[in-house]
């Protein structure tokens, strides 16, 4: 991965290199390796335009849904995103590294 450049999505929080995309090779997906900083929290939204498929490789986080439903995201565990979601996600001491997919491509 050294040679596919960082893309920094939160500074100094999220990053992703994309390894996979429609510019680079065409593809109508994406593949990622995002990883997120140890004990960041935020709220997910879907922006009704991407799919995705969330894939943990290493660490490990919490995400409540708004009826409070909690699901804890571990090395393994695969998780199906729709073009519209939220949840309130937290991620663990360990940090969280995912293997990520998407569509469109981004």
């Amino acid at each position: 991965m050294e040679d596919v450049p960082t893309i920094e999505l939160k500074p100094g929080i999220e990053y992703s290199h994309r390894l996979i995309t429609q510019e680079g090779q065409g593809s109508s997906f994406s593949f990622h390796i995002t990883s997120i900083a140890a004990g960041f929290e935020h709220e997910a939204r879907g922006d009704g335009e991407h799919e995705s498929v969330l894939y943990c490789l290493h660490g490990g986080s919490t995400q409540t849904l708004p009826d409070g439903t909690v699901h804890e995201f571990r090395p393994g565990d695969a998780v199906y995103l729709p073009r519209e979601h939220e949840y309130h996600h937290a991620v663990g001491p360990a940090g969280l590294v995912m293997a990520v997919s998407c569509t469109p491509s981004r």
